[in-house]
């Protein structure tokens, strides 16, 4: 018979959920499934502040209120902004940019051009007018 060799990443998860038993009392509890935190894990890493409610020594942060959760978040959306790489951003907003300013030429085909109000069709022109910096 021949056995089927796991992936890699799949001993690495198990030894994760070894590592933090609380996940399967998330999966017992139905509030997730094995495959969404297999996922979470393998997108956000194990190093990451969210696992630590899931530890068997991090029973006191149980406890922890809401205002608790709340802060984490600025930490990991700056932690988020560090891993962005800022010249791909620009690149997407400028694409963007680019878009919205077809999208204009494209509904300006289509306003009628009135002789009168020609300063409401001017205003109209370029109602989101975006600068680059």
């Amino acid at each position: 018979m021949a056995t089927k060799q796991k992936h890699p990443s799949i001993e690495k998860f198990k030894e994760f959920v070894k590592k933090h038993p609380k996940l399967s009392e998330e999966v017992k509890s139905k509030k997730k499934t094995w495959q969404e935190l297999f996922e979470e894990w393998y997108l956000i890493g194990e190093e990451d502040e969210s696992w630590k409610s899931f530890r068997e020594d991090g029973a006191g942060e149980d406890k922890t209120t809401d205002k608790g959760a709340k802060s984490d978040v600025i930490p990991q959306l700056l932690q988020s902004l560090k891993k962005m790489d800022m010249n791909q951003m620009q690149y997407h907003l400028t694409n963007v940019n680019s878009a919205i300013g077809n999208i204009q030429q494209l509904i300006q085909q289509f306003i009628p051009n009135t002789g009168k109000g020609s300063s409401t069709a001017q205003g109209a022109k370029n109602p989101f007018s975006f600068r680059k910096d």
